[in-house]
């Protein structure tokens, strides 16, 4: 007997099994959908009930309108809950969530474990021996004495970590922004540091004060985007140029003789008089040759031969030349004695003058500035990396805070450094507290090790500082531009000769100009675009990538690839008029302009008039104006100026470039039909054409009034003699426009297998 199955009751078991179509079907059964009524037969109504039946031709196409009636309203299938703004938090779980934002330790802190605090002591430890050298060395670079490196490698470090979001960058001296620092407070203090040290200290401790009041107050404005602004290729061509004057301020130690200051073309040609005129000391050339040897072989083993321990190479080269200084009259400058202890919170004197203070401000902002763009790119980078979020205004305001912080404890402005950030990530620091560990350690150095660096020549700090820059001299970045992006290149070209002629601050001022002035350039002159159908598809391209793409004679295809808005609206106008007299060449009068907005997300007040003029000067003209692919706050801008019922209308804004083409395009210009009008569907919405149907009377066209039966009369709008119903017309070849796009309709309906005989007997003939 028949075995009854748990799903199928009546399935007998020797009964192949059913295919798995039906089974999901069973299981998971589709809605049922009502029958289609027969064409022939309709369904019955009430005469109470009877209402106008729109033809087939004459379906609804989906507008805009219609998909925000149709799906517009009710609840989100997955709720959209903002993360910042849940409305299930307490007001102190907000207060908490915000406090987490601003400090950062309260986050990362609630999960520090044994691991975190290995890799921060492992990374902290090996950073910190890095870092001594290169605190002294770069200290050389804003003329001060050594000792005030190791100050700005001590107090910063313990104020970044409990602020920043970055948890491997290590901030603290770095060539770059030392150089900066120098090149603006020697345009403040008239006097050089050997006259005046005091002066000089207090106007560099006073710079970097307001440096981090200006960066506290960026990061409250929310002016970290700002960096954005500047572009790659003038950074890249600035950091070449900063880092061949930082290596040309350090020729006077590596000649061991005098070298004055200056620009970097005139520095090059003082340092090859001195050698010209034989005043090298030939040993202060000889030692730092050697210690730049030491440290870049040292650094070649061991990324050859040990990846993963560092050498300490130039802790190596100090040592070595540092004992022989002591034990060796070598003939060269060494440092001397450098003041031991712990630096004494001290308030910079403040200036008298307006005038002064608008030249410490200014100063100030581009250090700021510099410092920030510097620590930002190395913040974005190992973010990247190990892939956690960072926030560009509360680094502002960490940095800001270690620089105020650090001025009062006679710092200079530091920042992030590449090459010791690059140590913490590949020793696995994982939190911000390694700079704690760098700092303890220099604290220390501060403490008892000073002496031990009294007989350092200056010519070793030179080799380190050569050794250090060597990355940054990178002339391949142009190259590179210069095969892929000429604009780039430029860009690049700008940057280095402004920062190499001049100086730091016009060289960054001007990088910036440049920067907006390409982005100006790209904005308001944008990409335009005339598209052409592919044969055989529905897919509209670029008539000059596809040149087989085809366009119709009478029909303008316009994509603008920007935002319409004060600065390329005139342009947009131009281009398109520019597009259409082309066509006058080839072509009869145009009929109809169809702007695909698909790039097109808003439009101001300003490109709205001249958009509204273009649209005007097109109607008079009897052309008509079809928008494709609107973007929703491009609608609604048009909504609030009125433009999109009073002038364009719903029966004139398409989905789709092929619903534009096949409907809107096989009719003449239509008047704008306003979205609260209830009125039966225009030929325009329909999906196909015919010579009649319910609700117009053959050889009447429902919306253009009374008119020829004739379909290629009724569908062009242009009776024998070239009028229009309702009013004289341009005087054109009617039949070449109406047979050229009737042909689109025919071969869609071919193509699609859509439509009945008698409609396309009447658009052939149309």
């Amino acid at each position: 007997p028949p075995v009854s199955s748990p799903v199928f009751p009546c399935l007998h078991p020797l009964t192949p099994p059913p295919p798995a179509g039906a089974i999901l079907s069973f299981l998971f059964p589709r809605p049922k959908l009502a029958p289609a009524p027969a064409a022939a037969q309709p369904p019955a109504m009430a005469s109470s009930e009877m209402q106008p039946v729109a033809p087939h031709h004459q379906h609804s196409r989906p507008t805009e309108a219609s998909l925000r009636r149709a799906y517009g309203e009710g609840n989100h299938v997955t709720p959209l809950v903002d993360p910042d703004d849940d409305p299930g938090l307490t007001k102190v779980q907000r207060v908490l969530k915000a406090a987490k934002g601003k400090v950062p330790l309260l986050t990362w802190g609630r999960t520090y474990g044994r691991e975190d605090l290995k890799g921060d002591l492992i990374s902290g430890l090996t950073v910190a021996v890095v870092l001594i050298p290169q605190a002294i060395a770069y200290a050389l670079l804003v003329e001060l004495p050594p000792v005030y490196g190791l100050y700005t490698s001590f107090v910063p470090l313990l104020v970044y970590p409990f602020l920043g979001t970055s948890r491997q960058m290590c901030i603290g001296p770095f060539a770059l922004v030392s150089l900066v620092v120098a090149n603006v407070v020697s345009g403040i203090v008239p006097t050089e540091p050997d006259v005046d040290l005091d002066a000089y200290v207090g106007a560099v401790l006073l710079v970097t004060v307001l440096t981090g009041l200006v960066q506290i107050l960026m990061g409250t404005l929310g002016l970290g985007m700002i960096s954005s602004f500047l572009a790659g290729s003038c950074i890249s061509g600035f950091t070449t140029a900063v880092a061949l004057i930082i290596i040309a301020s350090q020729l006077k130690y590596f000649l061991g003789a005098a070298v004055p200051k200056a620009s970097l073309p005139v520095t090059i040609y003082r340092g090859i008089e001195v050698v010209v005129t034989g005043r090298a000391n030939g040993w202060a050339v000889l030692v730092t040759i050697g210690a730049f040897c030491i440290i870049m072989g040292l650094k070649n083993a061991g990324r050859r031969f040990c990846k993963k321990i560092p050498l300490f190479e130039q802790l190596v080269a100090v040592i070595f030349f540092t004992g022989l200084a002591a034990g060796v009259d070598l003939g060269v400058e060494v440092i001397g004695e450098i003041p031991a202890g712990l630096p004494v919170p001290t308030l910079p004197a403040f200036p008298s003058t307006l005038g002064e203070w608008g030249l410490y401000l200014q100063g100030s902002a581009v250090v700021a500035f510099t410092s920030f763009l510097v620590s930002m790119s190395i913040v974005k980078v190992f973010a990247a990396k190990h892939q956690y979020a960072t926030d560009a205004n509360q680094e502002l305001v960490a940095l800001g805070a270690a620089n105020v912080v650090g001025g009062l404890f006679r710092a200079y402005p530091s920042s992030g450094s590449f090459s010791r950030t690059a140590i913490v990530s590949s020793l696995g620091g994982r939190t911000p507290l390694h700079g704690v560990v760098q700092a303890v350690v220099i604290a220390l150095v501060l403490l008892v090790l000073t002496p031990l660096f009294e007989t350092l020549p200056y010519a070793v700090l030179a080799a380190i500082i050569f050794a250090a820059l060597q990355s940054l001299v990178d002339f391949s970045t142009a190259v590179k531009l210069w095969k892929s992006s000429r604009p780039d290149f430029f860009l690049w070209v700008i940057a280095f000769i402004a920062t190499a002629i001049f100086d730091v601050q016009v060289g960054l001022i001007v990088s910036m100009i440049a920067s907006l002035g390409l982005l100006v350039l790209r904005t308001s002159r944008p990409r335009t675009v005339v598209l052409g159908r592919l044969p055989g598809t529905d897919i509209y391209r670029d008539v000059r990538r596809y040149p087989s793409a085809q366009t119709l004679p009478h029909l303008l295809l316009f994509r603008f690839d920007s935002p319409l808005h004060f600065a390329n609206a005139d342009y947009f106008a131009a281009s398109v008029r520019q597009r259409l007299r082309a066509m006058l060449k080839v072509f009869d009068d145009p009929t109809h302009f169809v702007l695909d907005c698909s790039s097109i997300h808003t439009i101001d007040s300003s490109a709205h008039d001249v958009f509204v003029d273009l649209v005007k000067e097109l109607h008079k003209a009897r052309v008509a104006v079809l928008l494709v692919s609107t973007r929703a706050p491009f609608r609604d801008a048009l909504t609030r100026f009125g433009t999109y019922d009073n002038l364009i209308g719903e029966n004139n804004m398409f989905l789709t470039l092929k619903d534009a083409v096949d409907v809107g395009c096989a009719v003449p210009m239509q008047p704008p039909v306003r979205r609260e009008m209830n009125a039966v569907p225009s030929a325009v919405d329909g999906d196909h054409l015919s010579e009649s149907g319910p609700g117009s009377v053959a050889g009447e066209s429902p919306h253009l009034g009374p008119g020829p039966a004739d379909p290629s009369i009724d569908h062009i709008g242009l009776d024998a003699e070239g009028d229009a119903p309702g009013g004289r017309g341009r005087r054109s070849t009617g039949n070449a426009r109406s047979s050229g796009l009737a042909a689109v309709v025919v071969q869609r309906d071919h193509d699609d297998g859509m439509g009945d005989g008698d409609d396309a007997r009447g658009v052939a003939r149309a």
